[in-house]
């Protein structure tokens, strides 16, 4: 399900991507969707590295004391 949005991008950026939109014969919304999924994509951890890290951090959480707890949380 398509759902719409409001954003505000720099004035160049519009013309470019309108124009690319144009030059690909596709509406300026399937571009920004594309791009974005692509920007989405290429950050997510490759699915082997996703699956090690859930192992060890879902399956074996971590133990901390108390202290440390607070120490964490005061740093954020």
């Amino acid at each position: 399900m398509k759902q719409k949005i409001t954003t505000t991008v720099e004035a160049k950026v519009l013309r470019r991507a309108k124009r690319q939109a144009a030059d690909e014969g596709r509406p300026l919304s399937d571009l920004i969707q594309d791009a974005l999924d692509h920007y989405l994509t290429a950050k997510m951890p490759a699915p082997d590295r996703r699956e090690a890290a859930y192992r060890q951090f879902c399956e074996h959480p971590m133990r901390i004391s108390p202290q440390q707890f607070r120490e964490i949380l005061q740093a954020d």
